[in-house]
């Protein structure tokens, strides 16, 4: 074989990015937590910490075009995909690449994955792909596509970046959502996975499946019926943000 190589596939990185943001600023910087108490709320899945955890919540959070949160998500990319890098010469391999592409085993992996600094309970989906942790986009669609751009492209061997809409955008406001596509593309944004569709029909399709056997969503790297699908990663795509 001339080209030995392979891909390995990451879990959770915006959520490492987000916890050790939580981590440097309540813990470090304003000294407003211990280490040991954040641990120790930690491993009992925040019972009786709801207030820290409220506060491990409302750091900021990638996907919101903050320069904080999304400079600890580059860092944290750059970390994996390197290291992730350098062992294909270790072991004589032509290359050795992560891929950000988590399909649908981020909640999986999430069900085995205990309680995170960014709030996260024990139990939760981990973030898809390179996209924000679901519902931590708040701040508009622009916003969302500048923290999108920041990770290096050059390092890996693809992500995916998870995008909801309203069928109004291609309807009602087509030029201004080409216009929004063409502007990401040309400031190096990488493929959007794209799931055109109305919120309320998805949250129907979770009580009516029987009414929507052709509802077709974009998963993560791949499209599916969304009847089909097993209900934590249904939840998981019902909760992303929708534009």
């Amino acid at each position: 074989v001339r080209y030995l190589g392979g891909t390995l596939e990451t879990y959770g990185n915006v959520n490492t990015a987000n916890s050790l943001l939580a981590i440097r600023q309540l813990v470090f910087e304003n000294k407003e937590i211990s280490l040991q108490e954040l641990k120790s709320s930690m491993l009992v899945n925040f019972e009786g910490y709801e207030k820290l955890r409220l506060k491990l919540m409302n750091t900021p959070k990638y996907g919101n075009n903050d320069q904080d949160a999304d400079e600890m998500m580059m860092a944290v990319h750059e970390h994996v995909c390197l290291t992730t890098k350098v062992q294909a010469e270790k072991h004589g391999l032509h290359h050795f690449l992560v891929v950000v592409i988590n399909n649908d085993a981020n909640t999986d992996l999430g069900k085995n994955t205990g309680a995170s600094a960014d709030g996260r309970l024990a139990g939760e989906g981990l973030n898809n792909g390179n996209s924000p942790v679901v519902g931590t986009d708040r701040k508009g669609i622009t916003a969302l596509l500048h923290s999108l751009i920041k990770p290096r492209t050059d390092i890996h061997a693809g992500a995916v970046q998870n995008l909801k809409i309203a069928p109004e955008w291609l309807s009602e406001h087509r030029e201004k959502f080409e216009a929004l596509l063409a502007t990401y593309f040309d400031m190096g944004g990488a493929q959007l996975m794209i799931t055109v569709v109305q919120q309320k029909m998805l949250e129907d399709a979770l009580e009516h499946p029987e009414k929507y056997p052709n509802l077709l969503v974009r998963v993560g790297g791949f499209s599916a019926r969304f009847v089909e699908l097993r209900p934590e990663v249904q939840r998981e795509i019902i909760n992303r943000t929708a534009y």
